[in-house]
This record gives C-alpha cells, structure tokens and sequence, in this order.
C-alpha cells in the first residue's frame, strides 16, 4: 500500500506556487454561465468536495489514503472559493447552480462504490473532467490574468489525478 508521506509531498508540491491575482472583470452573462459549470456543475468543484469528504469518511479504516482524500478536499474548497470570488467581480451570485441555472444535488455524488480502486476510477474521472472544464474557460476568455489563474487551479488538479493514478495502481 501506498504511504501517506508519498501522497502529501505529490500534494505539497504545488503549495509554494502561488494563485495569481483574481483580475478585475465586467459582467458576462455566458461566461458566469460556463464558471457555473466548474463551480457546482455535475462535475463541479462542489461535487469534487463532496465525493472525497464522503470517501474520506467511508475509508477510514484506510487511514492514509482518508487523510490525503481530506487533503484534497480542503485544496478544492479553495479552487471553489476563486471561483466564486470570479463569479462575483463578474456581477453574479456564487449560487451553487451549473450552467442551466439548475441547483447542485447531492445526487451528483457516486455513493455505490464498491472498493478503493472504484473510487479511485471515480475520482480519476473526475479529475480528468474537472481539467477539461477549466481548458473550455481558458477559451472563452481572452483575459491573460484569468488564464493565469485557471493554469494554477489545472496544475492542483493534474496534481490529484496523479495521486489518485498512483493510489490505484497499488490497490
């Protein structure tokens, strides 16, 4: 099995790399509509939270890896918080809805999971589509300083699918 130390220094290696700035914006409806998405979207960064604090809890008996599944947790509740400070400088409410205004449901979270590697293929999924939700912001702006802040938020999320690649090939 892997050793938690081995997961949290892959976490703490982006730790001193510092979020760029969040830029002043105007109000773009479409665009608030896209950040929606990533926000709390099926795939969202609030489903993200709420899948590995529910995994946290439901491996505790795997000490380790509930340690470093709460780790992550607490580093996508801050992606979740730029995010919302984004919506916000773009004259939005940080309403827990995705793109079609829809409320986030705690459907989205995949409770039936079987063993430590099915979650691990869960969240590798999920890593992987939180990824390419940032990309598809990347281009709908033309604002370098936003860029700059989605590329940090991508390089955490690159991050975590590989502690989550490394955690299954041990399983």
């Amino acid at each position: 099995m892997i050793k938690y130390e081995e997961l949290s220094k892959m976490l703490e290696k982006n730790k001193n790399i510092p979020y760029p700035p969040i830029p002043n914006l105007y109000g773009n409806k479409r665009y608030v509509n896209l950040i929606y998405e990533n926000f709390a979207g099926k795939d969202g960064e609030l489903t993200a939270i709420t899948q590995y604090i529910y995994e946290h809890i439901d491996f505790k008996g795997k000490e380790e890896i509930s340690k470093i599944l709460l780790n992550i947790a607490i580093e996508e509740m801050h992606h979740i918080n730029i995010l919302g400070e984004i919506l916000v400088k773009l004259g939005a409410k940080p309403f827990f809805v995705n793109a079609n205004q829809k409320e986030w449901s705690a459907s989205n979270v995949k409770y039936q999971i079987n063993d430590l590697a099915d979650a691990m293929k869960i969240n590798i999924s999920s890593e992987e589509s939180a990824i390419a939700g940032y990309r598809r912001l990347m281009q709908y702006t033309n604002n370098v300083y936003l860029r700059k802040v989605y590329e940090r938020i991508i390089l955490d999320e690159k991050t975590h699918l590989e502690i989550f690649k490394k955690i299954l090939e041990s399983c």
